[in-house]
């Protein structure tokens, strides 16, 4: 006995036809909306990353705005700006950190030279 199971999906029905269409619609709807997104996300990241290029460079004139958004046309620019400021952001952090250690150090000789002379004046 051979049973043969057939599925058939009649466009004829307006039903299905009219939900077909809605949900291309919402297909290529939500695709343009996720197309828009990107391309404000890559702009907002683009935009961090000059905020933070100037911030490195300490000041904006305008030739440096200029010259920025030149780089920013050319993928290989982009990544030579993104390292030299991740590099700046490394080495600042590392100098306060540093300098949180020596003013750490500082207070504990301090603190231990309040010592010896208490334990010299008691003695």
């Amino acid at each position: 006995v051979k049973i043969n199971h057939q599925h058939i999906i009649d466009i004829g029905s307006m039903k299905v036809f009219f939900s077909l269409i809605g949900m291309c619609i919402v297909i290529l709807i939500l695709s343009f909306a996720i197309y828009n997104q990107r391309q404000t996300i890559s702009q907002y990241r683009d935009n961090d990353l000059k905020y933070r290029y100037i911030k490195m460079q300490g000041q904006a004139t305008e030739e440096n705005i200029y010259r920025l958004e030149k780089q920013f046309k050319y993928r290989d620019s982009i990544s030579i700006v993104c390292k030299q400021v991740n590099r700046y952001e490394r080495l600042v952090k590392e100098q306060v950190e540093k300098m949180e250690r020596v003013r750490q150090n500082s207070g504990e000789m301090e603190k231990l030279q309040k010592e010896v002379e208490l334990l010299k004046k008691s003695q």
